[in-house]
């Protein structure tokens, strides 16, 4: 894996993740979502996204193992593994590890800094938190970043609020797009309009996939949800489908084998002497 690709990866996990907590000897079995059309249908926004915040997740520290695809623009494909640490509101930690247990990078995101160690390469960068951003010219923040890696609502823009409501079996979706504007733009592009962010609902108030899309850019950002787990009474999907639209769309797939919540945890990221700086 080269460092473009490296650098790429770390964007795509940074940009989003899913999980959640669970005890260690927590059953888990795959919970079918009833429709949400059937159970959710003439409620109003307010109602909707009020049962959405009600079934959130909360955490503190947690740990996860993963496998990963990861499919660049030139359609070239990736398989390695990943080791992942969460600190709530402060860090986000992870290891990938390509080929026989042996750890080719390892980043750290928190609230305000970016930090990557390029083992391969024997370098290290070092940016604020707007590295992100300026990857994917839009607006990226820690607390975005970490809304989407537990599946939780994030607001995209400042200030923007949901205010539409619709239908598209077995879902809802909850869109930022008021109602007048919701018909023309399921059924063409509009440049002049501004960035919509959709939330696709289930029958169990989980969001099942969140797109943030940009006509002007002629792009859009997915992550889809799926195959929910129950774990303690809670549901939280042990498969995530991550898309950035383009001409060959970037995207990745990853599988969860193991999510642990923790009483605390260290997140090692000590810079060897001889790394070159970035």
């Amino acid at each position: 894996m080269n460092t473009q690709n490296i650098r790429r990866v770390f964007f795509l996990f940074s940009f989003f993740f899913f999980l959640f907590f669970v005890a260690c000897k927590t059953s888990k079995k795959v919970v079918e979502s009833p429709s949400a059309s059937t159970k959710l249908k003439g409620e109003e926004v307010i109602q909707a996204f009020d049962s959405v915040l009600a079934h959130q997740f909360q955490y503190k520290y947690l740990t996860a193992k993963a496998s990963v695809d990861y499919t660049d623009r030139t359609g070239d494909t990736k398989n390695f593994d990943i080791n992942l640490r969460m600190k709530r509101d402060s860090a986000v930690w992870i290891s990938i590890t390509p080929l026989l247990g042996i750890e080719a990078a390892r980043l750290m995101v928190t609230t305000d800094s970016v930090f990557m160690l390029d083992r391969v390469h024997k370098t290290v960068l070092r940016r604020d938190i707007n590295y992100f951003g300026e990857m994917l010219r839009t607006n990226v923040n820690f607390d975005m970043l970490q809304s989407v890696i537990i599946g939780n609502y994030f607001q995209y823009l400042e200030k923007e609020k949901l205010k539409s409501i619709y239908e598209e079996e077995p879902y809802i979706i909850l869109s930022s797009l008021n109602k007048r504007q919701v018909k023309r733009a399921l059924e063409e592009k509009d440049p002049t309009k501004p960035v919509i962010q959709d939330f696709w609902i289930d029958g169990n108030y989980r969001i099942a996939k969140s797109k943030i899309t940009d006509d002007k850019l002629d792009r859009f950002v997915e992550a889809t949800y799926k195959e929910f787990i129950d774990v303690s009474g809670s549901l939280f999907p042990s498969n995530l489908v991550l898309t950035i639209s383009g001409i060959t769309p970037t995207i990745m797939k990853i599988n969860y084998s193991k999510v642990t919540q923790v009483d605390s945890l260290q997140l090692p990221f000590t810079v060897p002497e001889k790394y070159e700086a970035r």
